[in-house]
């Protein structure tokens, strides 16, 4: 389910559309400039900004503050083309034309977060859900969210989901990741792994599974649900 974060409703007209989406399936949070990364951290994953009764630096501003808190999806409700403050180059932007159904709202956030998820597909990057790992940059994203990693939790992350479904052990780890006999034991795969799922495991994301008496396993594309085989800091 789509959580957005709502910018600039109030508006009466702005209301009655609200109240026409919130029967889609989809969850709104209220918000405002200055307030989007706090919203990112909180589960939203797009912003819908009504700009109808804004000027346009401030539907500018908040086209801005969502693209770089990490929202995969923009959209911008307006009543004629007025793009002059706008940059269209940033980010996944979508703009609405009032008068609009709330199915076209839907419609157009779908789409935008479909061809967000092909061009990481089309790069060198590794995509597991809402998980995205770029091989290149370094960098891990979680539903269009940043992922700050240590170097050793992003090469263990990797390794993993390189090799979906198959079960290393942790000795297999030391010698796979940190590639030199650790003298510390097989422990610090423990922390580590720990570690990484305090950044990128909550309830709807389950991405390694402990496999008791054995290591760890990064899931298969197609298992979702609960985790398997022990709690998350196992």
């Amino acid at each position: 389910m789509l959580t957005i974060a709502l910018i600039g409703f109030g508006p009466p007209e702005s209301l009655r559309l609200l109240a026409a989406l919130k029967s889609k399936d989809l969850r709104f949070t209220e918000s405002g400039l200055g307030q989007l990364a706090e919203a990112r951290r909180s589960g939203a994953t797009a912003t819908l900004i009504w700009g109808a009764a804004a000027d346009g630096a401030g539907t500018a501003q908040a086209i801005v503050e969502g693209v770089e808190a990490g929202l995969t999806t923009v959209a911008v409700l307006l009543h004629g083309f007025d793009f002059q403050k706008i940059d269209l180059s940033r980010g996944t932007v979508e703009f609405c034309f009032l008068p609009v159904m709330p199915e076209e709202i839907l419609v157009r956030l779908m789409l935008a977060r479909v061809r967000g998820s092909k061009g990481l597909e089309g790069s060198n990057v590794l995509v597991h859900g809402g998980l995205a790992i770029d091989v290149d940059r370094y960098e891990v994203t979680l539903d269009g969210g940043k992922v700050d990693l240590t170097f050793k939790e992003y090469e263990l992350l990797k390794f993993l989901a390189q090799n979906p479904g198959r079960v290393f052990s942790r000795e297999a780890l030391l010698r796979s990741v940190w590639e030199y006999d650790y003298f510390g034991g097989t422990r610090t795969v423990d922390v580590h792994i720990r570690r990484l799922r305090s950044k990128i495991d909550h309830l709807e994301h389950r991405f390694v599974d402990t496999v008791w008496n054995v290591g760890y396993r990064f899931r298969s594309p197609d298992e979702s649900g609960p985790e398997k085989g022990g709690a998350p800091g196992q």
